[in-house]
């Protein structure tokens, strides 16, 4: 069979180890395995032995693959690469969505011939989500690096000392500190693989404290190691942990059990030996490359007779969107993909009425694009970056939903936010906008460290909240015209609809029940080269336009003339006020700048001068010491000539 592998990369990971010691016995087999990695990293793998082949994606071409594998969840949209690829397949290695991974939703929709797990807890979660029992087969253990060796024992606690939050580093540090007992780590030693046996040897106890585990590698090769191994009951573990026979098990989080089963295997030799021998015992049976290679082999080869398919929808989409969805989700990407892959995967887990998701690329480079257009429910492609406004008046023209959110795409969404907001729009029978608390930004108005408890329209003609997030009607979106087109890029266009909104009297909402998560200027800060000075050439557009009476505005039929006039005059004085502030405001700056240019101009000029008349003193100091010097010169001279 010809089977690749796409891997975000070929650096020194577990993941990336596994999947190439799966490699190598594969090609042993008899198979031709290539590992293909994205453009911005090497295409090598050379800290192990690597039997496959490492091509960059671009290098597809017309490889005729009978099995396309990923596994890193965020890579899911790259297996539209490869058209030739007979069937595609989703390896998962562990359960993604129980820290919100980039990829996690998507890599359980996408439609794939296969499903394979590396651990029946995995194989469990999957099925729980999906409806579908994936293939099982375990990892491996290679005996010429992980084996029992007669060292002297170090370290009374040997653990990865991986400090990602559900690793449970700071439980296996606290139970340490119960015991006053010195915690070793191996991560950050660069250790080679030659190396690993001797380090788990000089451990009394390894200990895993993970929340959660795919598979749980670092475990199971202590246990090849004979070192006696006490885990959290973590899923994973399970396949090889048995609590009293090859491992001491202990509830997550609880570093006084976790104290209390070191303790056991420290005092007790007959518990360790029984541990020790079990361990190596249940590797050598269980748990070996070829046997993985093998157990894949016979999937493969069997799904390659149709006798397992688990493809599950026959179109395209990841996912079927209501025909009537009660809110239109409009992302605007440009480029940033782990800000949007971040942003979407949250709408998916958590907007809790039915929804669309329309996502409008900006001229995104092929990686981000190739997201975007799958990822949606309803793509939109530009070639070019059109601007913020006309992107997001081209979802609001494909959205079908009652309700339409502007969403930007550095943003991460909580639990039931989209049923809070639809309520505070109902609540509010005048609301024209309703804005999330957002955790950045450049108006700190609507800016919190946690959710609130207030719902208030903020006074009219005020500065209006950045259009982070902001949802509104569809229909009193479209009537007003949407978003502005006359900015440049991405600013301006906000605080015009807000004005928009207050001229037809209707409110700007700010919501603090419902707070997102916003990097601020994710993008725009990332990929303009003068993003406040576009804000300042943009301000003067919009005064310019809010002072002038012939600005062209909707009139809502919900507002009467006489009110719409007035709230049209209260806007121009409110533009005329702003714009006599920011003129007197920019000319106090442009006048400061002069006075610090001046005074800096002044400095410049004081230190060059002091500069030449240290180097005059200087050269005038060495002509004298060398005038000086002259009679002792010729007086060695004399020396050297009679000697």
């Amino acid at each position: 069979m010809r089977i690749g592998f796409i891997e975000p990369h070929m650096g020194r990971f577990g993941g990336i180890r596994r999947v190439v010691e799966l490699g190598n016995h594969l090609v042993d087999r008899g198979h031709e395995i290539t590992y293909f990695v994205p453009p911005n990293v090497p295409a090598s793998c050379d800290w192990m032995p690597c039997a496959g082949a490492v091509k960059h994606l671009e290098e597809v071409n017309e490889d005729t693959l009978d099995f396309v594998i990923y596994n890193n969840e965020p890579d899911w949209h790259y297996l539209d690469t490869f058209p030739n690829a007979g069937r595609t397949v989703y390896f998962a290695l562990h359960y993604a969505r129980l820290y919100d991974k980039e990829g996690s939703w998507e890599s359980l929709h996408k439609d794939v011939d296969l499903f394979l797990a590396n651990s029946t807890w995995t194989a469990d979660m999957l099925e729980r989500e999906t409806g579908i029992r994936p293939e099982t087969f375990s990892g491996g253990i290679n005996p010429d690096h992980f084996h029992s060796v007669d060292v002297p024992k170090e370290y009374p606690i040997l653990t990865m000392g991986d400090t990602r939050p559900w690793k449970g580093h700071d439980v296996i540090l606290e139970a340490a500190r119960i015991l006053d007992l010195p915690v070793e780590k191996y991560a950050g030693k660069d250790l080679p693989q030659s190396a690993m046996a001797e380090e788990y040897g000089k451990a009394e106890v390894f200990v895993v404290g993970s929340d959660f585990e795919g598979f749980g590698q670092p475990g199971i090769e202590s246990l090849a190691c004979g070192t006696p191994l006490v885990t959290t009951d973590n899923g994973g573990c399970r396949d090889y942990a048995i609590d009293g026979e090859t491992a001491l098990v202990v509830p997550p989080r609880d570093p006084r059990a976790m104290a209390d089963a070191i303790a056991r295997i420290r005092r007790d030799p007959a518990l360790r030996e029984r541990l020790r021998q079990g361990g190596l015992d249940i590797v050598r049976e269980r748990f070996s490359w070829s046997k993985s290679a093998a157990d894949l082999e016979r999937i493969l080869e069997a799904a390659g007779r149709g006798e397992i398919d688990h493809r599950r929808h026959t179109g395209p989409l990841l996912r079927t969107p209501p025909a009537n969805p009660t809110l239109s989700l409009v992302v605007l990407p440009w480029d940033q993909k782990l800000l949007t892959e971040k942003c979407v995967t949250s709408l998916r887990l958590h907007t809790d009425v039915e929804y669309e998701l329309v996502i409008v690329d900006n001229g995104s480079q092929p990686v981000a694009r190739s997201y975007a257009e799958q990822a949606a429910d309803t793509a939109i492609l530009n070639e070019t970056n059109l601007g913020f406004a006309v992107g997001m008046n081209q979802g609001l023209a494909a959205a079908t939903g009652e309700y339409v959110a502007f969403i930007n795409n550095d943003t991460v969404f909580r639990a039931n936010w989209a049923s809070q907001v639809l309520e505070t729009l109902a609540r509010h029978p005048k609301a024209g906008i309703v804005a999330p608390a957002v955790t950045a930004a450049s108006n700190p108005i609507n800016v919190l460290t946690e959710p609130g408890t207030r719902t208030y329209a903020i006074p009219p003609f005020s500065a209006p909240p950045g259009a982070v997030v902001w949802v509104m009607k569809t229909d009193t979106a479209r009537a007003l015209g949407g978003f502005p087109e006359y900015y440049e890029v991405a600013s301006g266009e906000d605080v015009d609809l807000a004005f928009r909104v207050w001229v037809n009297d209707l409110d700007v909402v700010i919501d603090e029940r419902v707070l997102v998560t916003h990097v601020s200027k994710g993008t725009a800060g990332t990929k303009l080269d003068d993003w406040k000075g576009l804000w300042r050439k943009n301000r003067e557009r919009f005064l310019s336009l809010w002072t002038d009476p012939r600005l062209d505005l909707p009139r809502l039929d919900s507002c009467p003339e006489p009110v719409w006039s007035r709230n049209r005059a209260t806007a121009m004085a409110a533009a005329g006020w702003m714009k006599q502030y920011f003129d007197t405001r920019d000319a106090l700056y442009a006048t400061q700048k002069r006075v610090t240019d001046t005074r800096d101009e002044v400095r410049t000029q004081e230190r060059e001068r002091y500069d030449r008349l240290r180097n005059r003193r200087s050269v005038r100091a060495a002509l004298t010491l060398s005038r000086a010097a002259e009679p002792l010169v010729r007086g060695v001279r004399r020396l050297r000539d009679r000697f």
